[in-house]
Protein backbone atom coordinates (compact mmCIF):
# COMPACT_ATOMS: atom_id res chain seq x y z
CA UNK A 1 0.00 0.00 0.00
CA UNK A 2 1.49 3.32 -1.01
CA UNK A 3 1.06 6.62 0.80
CA UNK A 4 -1.83 7.82 -1.37
CA UNK A 5 -3.88 4.66 -0.72
CA UNK A 6 -3.15 4.85 3.00
CA UNK A 7 -4.40 8.43 3.18
CA UNK A 8 -7.59 7.54 1.27
CA UNK A 9 -8.37 4.62 3.59
CA UNK A 10 -7.54 6.42 6.83
CA UNK A 11 -10.90 8.33 6.74
CA UNK A 12 -9.88 11.39 8.68
CA UNK A 13 -7.10 9.87 10.79
CA UNK A 14 -4.26 12.38 10.92
CA UNK A 15 -0.88 11.55 12.44
CA UNK A 16 1.61 14.31 13.35
CA UNK A 17 4.74 12.70 14.77
CA UNK A 18 3.53 11.25 18.07
CA UNK A 19 0.25 13.25 18.07
CA UNK A 20 -2.79 11.41 16.70
CA UNK A 21 -6.13 13.03 16.01
CA UNK A 22 -8.75 10.38 15.26
CA UNK A 23 -12.00 11.16 13.50
CA UNK A 24 -11.27 14.81 12.75
CA UNK A 25 -13.54 14.77 9.73
CA UNK A 26 -16.45 13.36 11.77
CA UNK A 27 -16.08 16.05 14.45
CA UNK A 28 -16.24 18.84 11.89
CA UNK A 29 -19.62 17.59 10.62
CA UNK A 30 -21.26 17.39 14.06
CA UNK A 31 -23.81 20.12 14.83
CA UNK A 32 -22.89 22.60 17.57
CA UNK A 33 -24.23 21.61 20.98
CA UNK A 34 -26.40 24.15 22.73
CA UNK A 35 -26.92 24.47 26.47
CA UNK A 36 -29.59 26.02 28.69
CA UNK A 37 -29.63 27.11 32.33
CA UNK A 38 -32.33 25.78 34.63
CA UNK A 39 -32.92 28.92 36.70
CA UNK A 40 -34.47 27.09 39.67
CA UNK A 41 -31.28 25.09 40.17
CA UNK A 42 -28.77 27.92 39.62
CA UNK A 43 -27.52 29.57 42.82
CA UNK A 44 -25.11 32.01 41.15
CA UNK A 45 -21.95 30.41 42.54
CA UNK A 46 -19.87 31.40 39.48
CA UNK A 47 -18.12 28.09 38.81
CA UNK A 48 -19.49 28.06 35.27
CA UNK A 49 -18.31 31.63 34.57
CA UNK A 50 -14.76 30.77 35.55
CA UNK A 51 -14.72 27.52 33.55
CA UNK A 52 -15.90 29.10 30.26
CA UNK A 53 -12.96 29.82 27.95
CA UNK A 54 -15.18 31.77 25.54
CA UNK A 55 -16.74 34.16 28.10
CA UNK A 56 -20.17 32.97 26.98
CA UNK A 57 -21.67 33.11 30.47
CA UNK A 58 -22.76 36.13 32.45
CA UNK A 59 -24.82 36.78 35.58
CA UNK A 60 -28.24 38.38 35.56
CA UNK A 61 -30.15 38.58 38.84
CA UNK A 62 -27.67 36.14 40.44
CA UNK A 63 -28.39 33.50 37.78
CA UNK A 64 -26.20 32.25 34.93
CA UNK A 65 -27.16 33.26 31.39
CA UNK A 66 -25.55 31.76 28.29
CA UNK A 67 -24.82 33.97 25.30
CA UNK A 68 -25.53 31.67 22.30
CA UNK A 69 -23.43 33.88 19.99
CA UNK A 70 -20.27 33.29 22.06
CA UNK A 71 -20.93 29.69 23.17
CA UNK A 72 -18.99 27.15 21.11
CA UNK A 73 -20.64 24.11 22.72
CA UNK A 74 -17.64 22.69 24.57
CA UNK A 75 -19.67 21.78 27.68
CA UNK A 76 -17.10 22.86 30.27
CA UNK A 77 -19.80 24.78 32.14
CA UNK A 78 -21.86 21.60 32.63
CA UNK A 79 -18.91 19.75 34.14
CA UNK A 80 -18.17 22.51 36.67
CA UNK A 81 -21.76 23.30 37.68
CA UNK A 82 -22.18 21.78 41.14
CA UNK A 83 -25.98 22.07 41.04
CA UNK A 84 -26.36 20.57 37.53
CA UNK A 85 -28.19 23.73 36.45
CA UNK A 86 -26.68 23.77 32.94
CA UNK A 87 -27.86 21.02 30.63
CA UNK A 88 -27.57 20.23 26.94
CA UNK A 89 -30.61 21.33 24.99
CA UNK A 90 -32.21 18.50 23.07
Amino acid sequence: MDRKDFLKKSAGLIIFGSLTIAGLKAQQNEPKKTYIVIAKRCDGCGHCYRSCKDNALKAENRKAVIDPQKCKGCGDCTRYCRRMAIVEQT
